[in-house]
C-alpha cells in the first residue's frame, strides 16, 4: 500500500497550503487566528500519519 495517504492528512495539508497562499499573497492573517488554525492542521497531518496503513512485505 505505497503511496496512499489517508483523508486526515490529505485535510491537514490542504489546510497548510491555504494558510500559506492567503498568509502570502493576499492578506496577512492575524496571529490568534493563524495559531490555531495551524495547529489543528499539523495534529492532523500527525494523526494522517499515524493511521496511514503499512506496507507488510515480510510475510
Amino acid at each position: 500500500m505505497k503511496g496512499k495517504m489517508n483523508t486526515l492528512m490529505k485535510i491537514g495539508l490542504l489546510i497548510y497550503v491555504i494558510y500559506s497562499l492567503v498568509d502570502r499573497f493576499i492578506v496577512g492573517i492575524p496571529n490568534i487566528i493563524a495559531i490555531p488554525v495551524m495547529i489543528l492542521g499539523l495534529v492532523m497531518i500527525i494523526i494522517g500519519f499515524i493511521k496511514t496503513p503499512k506496507d507488510n512485505t515480510t510475510k
